[in-house]
């Protein structure tokens, strides 16, 4: 970037902190497909931080007042800001039935590999009975898809969750239904019906519909229609009371503001602790502050995500690959300090099932992967990990007529692809992962420099850190010596953290004054990612992090 133009986002950052880039054209969610490549791990991190200085007895002074903070609360939910989570999609994730299609039984069996990862809540991609394989369809909303299980399966599954202490989302599709659906299914052609007002019918015969982005398997629900808001939050109160900790709502964007916040009221008053998470794909955090008002404890950070990336289809672009400056992560994270309420909580996420996978867009580099993994756990937010992603797994969209299948393949459990549990419903030959890549669970997880084993190492420090899971933190408005870094400060109790992200292909030296950090910091210094070195000469690898604590 020209120094000019460096000099006009800086400035635009501090004059405005709701400053971000034009958001692209929102993703069919349901979009109905890339080589393979040699993983090589890069060196992890230590297991477990050491202390590089001996603690010191010298009394720290006072912390600040905080400025009052008049934005408006939300009451979400206390035991979302430490959660972890990990999505999966129920079909590639675990096979226990050897019938090629992974299910809730074989995902109960894997709940230990999950819990390894450092994760405590999963999110669960649809569940229910489909007409198609990626399941945003819903046939029936108080029902299992046959080919995941049964609902005795599913309450299984919930117990054992809540036994280990653990939580479980779970998706919910308010926007659209299936063309299977028996209400649809009645109304379809049978202008008598009395489904009729349920949909959005476009001519007097009802065969002509509105549906989701012109899907004509996706029959759009009629919101106007009280009936069609009560049956669906009844559909999302069964699941509450089969014992799910929240509803991952899909494709906000589509359904009335009337609709969520009624289902906000109806589901508090079942579990006021149940969280409702939305998905609004929208590149300005102005539009996420909208929907927070509208009943949403939590949103996904697609603001962050995209600049990050540079968009759900790229390959080699976004802050991650060095092609735009990183002072455009910033509005992402002030927004959090700034615009959006008290209370607000956003999910990180560097990929998942309706983008490219971060391997594919990084192209199959480990030091953008690592990197991309540093910056979704252990910046302020709560990070999300999607299956495979913690191996490396590959996943771009395809060329048509197959799609989002290619960023949704089995998960890699063995390095020749084959074993108990491995599911074998997609794989094609032009498919993105293949046997003896070093891309599988066998091949990384006894292996100490693994993606794996750095990823189980970030969320270990986010588990037993609580200044990597607090709110408080401030960017630092630039890291000296670095333009292509971004640094932020966190803190809790009487930790402070400072954290530094090199988003370029060659190393840095940087100058760290301790004296700018927002509160006051001990004297004991500890290094959690990256060497000890002095404070006025960190050099920070290419593509790396430097994490350091003070206590």
């Amino acid at each position: 970037m020209r120094p000019w133009g460096r000099i006009w986002i800086a400035f635009a950052i501090c004059a405005a902190a709701l400053c971000a880039c034009p958001a692209p054209p929102a993703a069919p969610t349901t979009a109905p497909t890339a080589p393979a490549a040699t993983f090589t791990p890069a060196p992890t991190i230590p297991p477990t931080p050491q202390p590089t200085d001996s603690p010191t007895a010298t009394p720290r002074p006072a912390r600040p007042t905080p400025t009052p903070d008049r934005r408006p609360v939300i009451a979400s939910p206390a035991w979302f800001n430490d959660a972890t989570l990990y999505q999966v999609f129920l079909r590639s994730f675990y096979d226990s039935d050897d019938d090629g299609v992974g299910d809730l039984r074989g995902l109960q069996q894997k709940l230990d590999y999950i819990q390894s990862l450092g994760v405590n809540t999963i999110w669960l991609n649809p569940h229910y009975p489909s007409l198609t394989y990626h399941g945003y369809d819903v046939a029936d909303y108080k029902a299992v898809n046959p080919q995941f299980g049964t609902l005795d399966d599913f309450k299984a599954l919930v117990d054992e969750i809540e036994r280990r202490g653990m939580h479980l989302i779970v998706d919910f599709v308010a926007n659209h239904t299936s063309k299977g659906h028996p209400f649809f299914q009645d109304a379809y052609g049978n202008p008598q019906s009395p489904y009729t007002k349920w949909f959005l019918f476009k001519d007097a015969n009802n065969l002509s519909y509105a549906s989701f982005f012109g899907i004509a398997d996706l029959p759009e629900w009629n919101h106007s229609n009280r009936e069609v808001n009560a049956y669906l939050i009844s559909a999302a109160e069964f699941w509450l009371d089969l014992g799910v900790d929240g509803l991952r709502a899909d494709y906000a964007r589509g359904v009335e503001h009337w609709f969520w916040e009624d289902l906000r009221e109806a589901v508090k008053a079942k579990n006021p602790d149940a969280v409702l998470l939305g998905e609004v794909w929208d590149g300005e955090p102005s539009t996420l502050q909208r929907y927070f008002g509208e009943g949403f404890d939590a949103l996904f950070d697609f603001p962050w995500y995209l600049r990050l990336s540079g968009g759900e289809n790229s390959v080699g672009k976004g802050v991650l690959n060095g092609a735009v400056d990183p002072l455009l992560l910033q509005p992402a994270y002030r927004a959090m300090l700034n615009l959006y309420p008290r209370g607000a909580q956003i999910v990180r996420f560097p990929s998942n099932h309706d983008t490219n996978r971060i391997a594919s867009s990084v192209e199959g580099d480990p030091a953008r992967m690592r990197l991309a993994a540093a910056a979704a756990i252990l910046t302020p937010g709560i990070p999300i990990i999607y299956y495979g992603e913690e191996i490396g797994m590959r996943g771009v969209k395809g060329p048509g007529p197959i799609y989002d299948e290619f960023r949704r393949e089995p998960m890699d459990w063995y390095a020749n692809e084959t074993g108990p549990g491995m599911t074998t419903w997609f794989k094609p030959a032009n498919r993105n992962n293949r046997p003896n890549d070093g891309v599988s669970v066998e091949e990384q997880d006894g292996d100490p420099n693994s993606l794996l084993n750095y990823y189980r190492a970030l969320t270990r420090l986010r588990n037993e850190r609580a200044a990597l899971r607090s709110t408080d933190f401030r960017m630092m408005d630039a890291v000296t010596g670095c333009s292509t870094c971004m640094g932020i400060w966190r803190w809790a109790g009487d930790e402070v953290i400072a954290m530094i992200f090199n988003f370029s292909a060659q190393a840095q030296t940087v100058a760290l004054d301790v004296a700018e950090s927002p509160v006051p910091t001990g004297e004991r210094v500890e290094f959690l990612l990256g060497e000890p070195q002095p404070l006025d000469a960190l050099t920070i690898a290419p593509w790396g992090t430097l994490v350091i604590s003070w206590r």
